[in-house]
């Protein structure tokens, strides 16, 4: 089974090393101790893809993520392959500047002078809550339905502000859009101080500057793992009394093995 994961830093495993470093080594280190490589372990998979990147924006999720599966269709197809997204801040935008795709984040500041330039007339004219949240519904819908129609297995959930709080502030917390979401599919999805920052924040793990800490992202994945077992994201499991795992007790192997071939569709 292939793992894909896509997000912003929380999801790239920011801080674990030195983001800057450049020695393969210590890139290796923060691959591996990153949630998505953490996750790939508990569900036994055979490769695992983290395509995030710091300051990542939703709108790059959702092109990244169509791109790459339009590039391994065959893997899609075959129905060897999890999605698991990690959403980012709704204020987040991407835009296409001098000949290549660039991040923004409205209260930061940005080297290239055009993307500063950009970045300043956004904030003073364009970035309000209501835009967000209504991006928001539409990006995590949008996706959902695409995964849905081409019968990919999926796990959805909020890297660094629940989407409550996001669309509370926008006005659609209780909106037509926002009950279509599929929930099973979308861990803690609407759940006030549900997103992965405050979780980690009050579940007492360490913490690397902005960033969780080794023992974050392994406890991540294990609450990822256990909604997998408990909504039945699986289709075989390996009896009828699979383990939820709740703690550092859980195996990283073994639990789930030979049950992760074939994920129910959505």
């Amino acid at each position: 089974m292939l793992l894909y994961a896509n997000g912003c830093s929380m999801t790239y495993g920011a801080e674990l090393v030195d983001d800057a470093d450049p020695d393969p080594v210590r890139r290796r280190y923060r691959e591996d101790h990153s949630w998505p490589a953490r996750l790939g372990e508990f569900l036994d998979a055979d490769r695992v893809v983290n395509d995030a990147v710091i300051s990542g924006s939703n709108d790059r999720i959702v092109r990244t993520t169509i791109d790459w599966l339009a590039e391994h269709r065959e893997d899609a197809e075959k129905g060897h392959l999890l999605i698991v997204i990690g959403w980012s801040g709704a204020m987040r935008r991407e835009f296409y500047v001098d000949g290549e795709f660039r991040q923004v984040i409205p209260y930061q500041p940005h080297q290239h002078p055009d993307l500063q330039r950009l970045t300043d007339v956004y904030r003073e004219v364009a970035w309000n809550d209501q835009e967000c949240g209504a991006r928001l519904i539409t990006q995590v819908l949008s996706l959902q339905s695409f995964l849905r129609l081409y019968r990919i297995p999926y796990l959805f959930f909020d890297a660094i502000e629940s989407s409550f709080d996001t669309l509370g502030r926008a006005g659609l917390a209780d909106s037509g859009s926002t009950k279509m979401v599929d929930r099973s599919r979308f861990y803690r999805f609407g759940d006030a101080d549900g997103s992965m920052a405050d979780v980690l924040r009050a579940s007492g793990t360490g913490w690397k500057g902005r960033h969780p800490a080794e023992d974050g992202h392994e406890t991540w994945a294990h609450k990822l793992a256990a909604h997998v077992a408990s909504e039945r994201l699986l289709r075989r499991p390996t009896s009828a009394s699979v383990a939820v795992p709740s703690g550092r007790a859980f195996s990283r192997r073994g639990a789930f093995r030979s049950a992760n071939r074939d994920f129910l569709y959505p």
